[in-house]
C-alpha cells in the first residue's frame, strides 16, 4: 500500500488515538513483549515493571554512616589500636611505682630434718615471703617510655579519627550510588513506558494508513533498547543495595529511602577559612602530627640504655616446721648496672629510631601541603557539581519539552519516527545526567567533609 498526503479525516482521527493513548493509564503486567514488538501486525503486550523489594528496609544516610562506622572492620580496627595504646601507657605508668610480690610455700619430704628450736625431727616446713623493689634510677627510661606511650595514645586517637572519617566516605559515596541507582531504575521503567507508548501510536498510524511499516519497525527497536536499559538498570540497583548492606555490616536487603540524593550543596565559606580549617582538624595532618610527636619520644627513649640503673629490692620472710611459721627474717639490696657494650644494639636502635623521626616529619609536612591541595580541589569540584545539578535540571525540562513537541509534530504527520525517537533518547540521557549529577553533588560534599574531618552544615 503506497502512502499518500494524510487525509483531513485521518489526522483527526490519529490525533484522537494519540489522546485516547495519552489518557489511559499505563499499565504493567508480569509478561515481557513477544516478538509483535518487531514485527508488524503480530500482538504487542505492555512492558514489566520495575523488580521490587517489598520486605526491603528503607534507611536513611544518617541510619547508614551510623551502622558502618560502629560495624566497619577498619574502625574496629582502629579502635582496638586506641584500647592498645591505652593498655601501653597504662604500663608505662605502672614503672614509676614499686613492685610487690607475696609468696607462700609449703613443703613436705620423706627424708627427716631435726629441727634446733623444738629438737624434733621434722618432715614439713612452711615459708611466708613478701618481696618488693623499686627502680631508684633509670636513666631517664621511664620519663621518655610514658612520653613515648603518651604520643602513641594521641597518635592512634588521630588514626582512628581518620579511619572514621574515610568509613564515612565510603558509607555516604556507596549511599548515594544505590540511591542513584534506585533512581535510574525509575527511570529506565519510564523510558519503557514511553518507548510502548509510541509503539502503540505507531502500530494505529499504520493500521490507519497514515505512517510505514518502517515506523512500528524504528519504534519496536527503540523499545527493545528501552527494555535492554531496564534490565541493566535491575543488576546495577541490586548490585548497589547489596554493597550498600555490606557497607552497613547487615545481611537484610536494604535500600535508600527515596528523596535523598541532594540538590543543592550547604554553602562553603572562603578558600583560605577551609585551608586554615584543615591543617587544624584535618584528620590526616593530626594523625601525620601525633606520629611524628611519637617517633621523637621513641628516639629519646632509644637513648636511655646509654645511662646506668639503680635498683632497690628488699623483703621479709617468715619460715618454720610448724604452722603458722614464727621464725623471721629480712634483706635488703641495691643493684647498680652499667651496660659498657651489648654488640652494638644501642646503637641499632638508636639509628632506626632516627630514621623513624625522619619519616614522620616529612610525612607531617607531606600532610599539610596535601591539605591545602585537597581543600582546593574539593571545593572546586563541590561547585562544579552544583552547576552540573542546575544544568542538568535546565537540559531535562528542554528535554521533556522537545519531546512534547515531536509527538504532537510526528501525531499530524510533520515529523518523522527518527525526529520522534531521537528526542526520547535525548529526555532518557537527561535523567540520566541529571541523577548522576546529584549523586556526584553529595559525593563531592563528602569528601570536602572528609578532608576537613567536620561537616559544613550549619556554617
Amino acid at each position: 500500500m503506497r502512502v499518500g498526503t494524510p487525509t483531513l479525516r485521518q489526522i483527526c482521527i490519529c490525533s484522537v488515538s494519540a489522546v485516547a493513548l495519552a489518557a489511559t493509564p499505563l499499565r504493567a503486567p508480569a509478561q515481557q513483549p513477544d516478538s509483535r514488538a518487531h514485527q508488524p501486525g503480530g500482538q504487542a503486550q505492555q512492558p514489566d515493571a520495575p523488580a521490587q523489594q517489598p520486605g526491603a528496609r528503607l534507611v536513611t544516610l544518617s541510619e547508614v554512616v551510623d551502622l558502618a562506622v560502629q560495624r566497619s572492620p577498619a574502625t574496629v580496627s582502629a579502635r582496638a589500636d586506641v584500647t592498645f595504646a591505652r593498655a601501653s601507657l597504662l604500663q608505662a605508668r605502672g614503672a614509676w611505682l614499686p613492685s610487690l610480690t607475696l609468696n607462700g610455700i609449703y613443703g613436705n619430704s620423706s627424708n627427716q630434718r631435726f629441727d634446733q628450736t623444738t629438737g624434733q625431727l621434722v618432715s614439713q616446713n612452711y615459708t611466708t615471703q613478701v618481696q618488693g623493689s623499686y627502680d631508684l634510677f633509670t636513666g631517664g627510661r621511664r620519663w621518655m617510655q610514658h612520653r613515648a606511650a603518651g604520643a602513641s595514645v594521641a597518635a592512634a586517637e588521630a588514626d582512628r579519627v581518620q579511619e572514621r572519617f574515610a568509613t564515612v566516605l565510603t558509607a555516604t559515596q556507596t549511599f548515594y550510588e544505590a540511591a542513584a541507582a534506585t533512581d535510574l531504575l525509575t527511570v529506565a521503567h519510564q523510558r519503557v513506558q514511553r518507548a510502548h507508548q509510541q509503539f502503540e501510536f505507531a502500530r494505529t498510524r499504520l493500521d490507519l494508513g497514515t505512517a510505514t511499516a518502517s515506523d512500528e519497525l524504528q519504534a519496536g527497536i527503540e523499545l527493545a533498547n528501552a527494555e535492554l536499559a531496564e534490565l541493566e538498570a535491575e543488576s546495577a540497583q541490586r548490585a548497589a543495595a547489596l554493597a550498600l548492606a555490606r557497607v552497613m555490616g547487615v545481611e537484610e536487603e536494604v535500600r535508600p529511602a527515596p528523596g535523598e540524593l541532594p540538590d543543592h550543596a550547604p554553602p562553603l565559606p572562603p578558600l583560605e577559612t577551609l585551608v586554615r580549617r584543615a591543617q587544624q582538624s584535618s584528620p590526616s595532618v593530626l594523625a601525620a602530627d601525633a606520629n611524628r610527636a611519637s617517633a621523637r619520644a621513641q628516639r629519646l627513649s632509644a637513648m636511655t640504655p646509654y645511662l646506668p640503673s639503680v635498683r632497690l629490692t628488699g623483703g621479709y620472710d617468715w619460715f618454720s616446721y610448724q604452722f603458722p611459721p614464727g621464725q623471721q627474717s629480712w634483706s635488703l639490696r641495691i643493684y647498680a648496672s652499667f651496660p659498657v657494650f651489648n654488640g652494638f644494639q644501642r646503637e641499632a636502635t638508636l639509628e632506626r629510631a632516627a630514621a623513624s623521626v625522619a619519616v614522620a616529619e616529612a610525612r607531617a609536612r607531606d600532610a599539610r601541603i596535601a591539605a591545602r591541595s585537597e581543600v582546593e580541589t574539593a571545593r572546586h569540584a563541590v561547585e562544579l557539581a552544583e552547576r552540573r545539578v542546575r544544568i542538568s535540571d535546565r537540559t531535562l525540562a528542554l528535554a521533556k519539552e522537545n519531546l512534547r513537541v515531536q509527538e504532537e509534530r510526528y501525531q499530524i504527520g510533520n515529523a518523522t519516527i527518527l525526529e520522534l525517537e531521537a528526542s526520547q533518547v535525548a529526555l532518557a540521557e537527561a535523567e540520566v545526567a541529571a541523577v548522576r549529577a546529584r549523586q556526584a553533588l553529595g559525593g563531592s560534599v563528602a569528601e570536602l567533609e572528609a578532608v576537613l574531618g567536620q561537616k559544613l552544615a550549619g556554617e
